[in-house]
């Protein structure tokens, strides 16, 4: 019991002191450093498209390490099963990695649906007579708040006497959505060739993005039974688990080894089914044809 007692505590103070490091770390006002072809560089890429850039992957990564070792020591105290304790660690740091997902995704969306908008405002600001400059100018102040970064951004590179293709080229890269890039690439072309016939591109395009937009989202409603199925299907034999092993019984047979090997099958099974359902209900992400 002393041991036990032991390792709760330091659980308890290694999540604590990853949390105080992920939301009052001090490095968030410094430059985040370069950690190419890593795997804490792939999450710092998704925390940032999530919209978590201000928080630091490595003081993410021990507060989740920390949370997860509390939960498996809470699951070993209230089931004494010895297998559980890591499965149930395993499976609450593989949990934050969906969060990372499902936010990511969510963001994704939301931002996607910004999209008509924003060719809206910049269709009116060309129709009346401003060039493509000044029409991505009047943009920055009326795009929603999660696009002002990069817009300002924009105007802040000419101001500083960037050419407007290289300032365009900082836009493009700054946004780094499939839509950006062919509103941009719209607007690079009418600034080389004329702009005339603007107006009417970008109320095609913004014609286009809303049907895009309307398909996927008719796709995504209509695949997201598969999601739910594969969540119901995971966590349904685990709850019936648990509810089972109040038994004294139950918690003997399942601590044997045979009962250990079981539970470590079921677990492989479910891994492999869920993500097997995960795929099928996961559509293709939009691809970047003028990422360039």
């Amino acid at each position: 019991m002393g041991g036990l007692v032991a390792w709760l505590v330091g659980v308890v103070g290694l999540f604590i002191a990853g949390v105080w490091l992920t939301f009052w770390s001090p490095s968030k006002s410094v430059a985040r450093p370069t950690l190419s072809g890593t795997a804490l560089s792939s999450l710092a890429a998704q925390m940032e498209r999530a919209g978590w850039a201000s928080l630091s992957p490595k003081a993410t990564i021990g507060a989740w390490l920390g949370f997860s070792m509390l939960v498996g020591a809470m699951v070993w105290i209230v089931w004494p099963i010895a297998v559980l304790a890591p499965l149930a660690i395993l499976a609450t740091l593989f949990m934050g990695r969906a969060i990372v997902h499902s936010a990511l995704s969510a963001r994704e969306r939301r931002l996607r649906s910004m999209w008509p908008g924003v060719v809206d405002h910049i269709r009116q600001a060309v129709r009346s007579g401003a060039g493509v400059a000044e029409a991505l100018r009047l943009t920055a102040n009326r795009v929603p708040p999660e696009l002002h970064s990069p817009f300002h951004t924009f105007t802040a590179d000419l101001e500083r006497g960037f050419l407007l293709d290289e300032a365009l080229t900082n836009l493009k890269g700054n946004l780094s959505n499939p839509i950006a890039d062919r509103i941009i690439e719209a607007l690079r072309m009418a600034h080389e060739v004329g702009g005339r016939e603007l107006p009417a591109v970008l109320e095609s395009l913004q014609s286009s993005v809303r049907a895009d937009i309307a398909v996927r989202e008719e796709a995504l409603a209509k695949q997201s039974w598969i999601r739910a199925a594969s969540k119901l299907g995971v966590s349904a034999p685990w709850l019936v688990l648990l509810v089972i092993s109040g038994r004294p019984e139950t918690l003997a047979a399942y601590s044997s080894a045979s009962g250990s090997g079981l539970l470590l099958a079921g677990a492989a099974a479910s891994v492999v089914a869920y993500r097997m359902m995960a795929r099928l209900g996961r559509l293709p992400e939009d691809e970047r044809w003028f990422a360039r």
